[in-house]
């Protein structure tokens, strides 16, 4: 199949099948692995949006992907068969992306005739609660569309909405401040070539109390790369943030207070939690490998944390480039368990 390079090509594809013809042509050359392929590709297709199966379907595709990273292809099918699986792992992603891993939603119901502003909230919480609530609004857009507030709708939007959320804040006088996450905590060298991984949110300051504002963070909670099978994959980078944000009962609390208020109180304890569930976004399967372990928890504490974001210091720095974004070389043990 020809390498689905650009968005529009992805959802073209995630919404039209290709014929029988047309795959045999792709993979038909690749033997006993290319029938396994096609028929991953029509379940796939088979399936709506939103079926369950999808899960099951998905956790069986990737431990697929990992036995052909060590297959013994000739090299240039291999490289081949790569590019190949991984133009059809961006639609297959894309087709489920409207599901989330975890039952947290926004607490936000739209009212064009409601009257309240920052100027009458009576405390922190609703002043809070104000500022989550106009930038809901404008990300619901002119439609009111509610389901724009989940999943991978808000991808991309995090510079606008921390943008919305800094000028609403200075507006009424109150302190507050962007913070911009680098993949990995590093701007340079960068881990990625593009800034499209760099995630955005804001702090605010209310009598002399901190508060932390995400209203794109259920982005990381869509189907979309939350699959713990998905690390270890050649060529691929980890797993989103939601899926380990969930593998702690501290983190998890964390992560449906910020879903559903979009806002939460900044201790110590929960941005670390929250920088955490970042961290390990940034790991790959290599990282585990070599640990000898799948231990999802973080060592680094909020002064690293503190240096990572307004110092000079990166994740880069304490681990391994080669654990970190992209997996460039296969797992030695692909049914390694993670």
């Amino acid at each position: 199949m020809s390498k689905l390079t650009t968005c529009e090509m992805v959802v073209a594809r995630a919404n039209n099948r290709p014929s029988q013809e047309e795959l045999i042509k792709d993979y038909y050359s690749y033997g006993k692995i290319g029938k396994e392929i096609i028929k991953m590709i029509n379940q796939f297709d088979d399936l709506n949006p939103h079926d369950q199966l999808a899960k099951d379907y998905i956790k069986e595709y990737y431990k697929f992907l990992k036995k052909v990273s060590s297959s013994r292809i000739q090299i240039n099918k291999w490289i081949e068969l790569i590019n190949s699986l991984q133009s059809e792992t961006s639609w297959i992603e894309y087709k489920f992306s409207d599901n989330s891993i975890i039952n947290e939603k926004p607490n936000y119901s739209f009212d064009e005739n409601r009257k309240t502003s920052i100027n009458n909230a009576f405390s922190v919480e609703e002043i809070l609660d104000e500022i989550v609530y106009q930038t809901r609004t404008i990300l619901i857009g002119k439609e009111h569309d509610y389901n724009k507030l989940l999943n991978m709708n808000l991808a991309n939007y995090c510079e606008l909405s921390t943008n919305f959320i800094i000028e609403l804040a200075n507006k009424y006088n109150i302190e507050a401040k962007s913070i911009k996450i680098f993949p990995a905590f590093s701007q340079n060298p960068p881990l990625y070539e593009t800034e499209m991984n760099n995630h955005y949110f804001a702090i605010i300051n209310i009598d002399d109390e901190y508060y932390l504002i995400d209203c794109t963070y259920s982005q990381f909670f869509s189907w979309y790369r939350n699959h713990i099978e998905r690390l270890g994959t050649y060529s691929y980078n980890g797993c989103s943030l939601g899926v380990y944000m969930l593998k702690d009962l501290e983190r998890e609390k964390v992560a449906r207070t910020i879903l559903k208020k979009g806002w939460i109180k900044l201790t110590e304890e929960n941005l670390k939690h929250y920088l955490d569930g970042f961290t390990l976004y940034y790991r790959n399967g290599l990282y585990y490998e070599n640990l000898g372990v799948a231990d999802y928890k973080v060592d680094y504490n909020i002064d690293t944390y503190i240096n990572f974001l307004f110092g000079d210091d990166s994740q880069i720095k304490h681990e391994s480039r080669r654990f970190l974004g992209y997996q460039y070389s296969p797992l030695k043990n692909r049914n390694f368990k993670f």
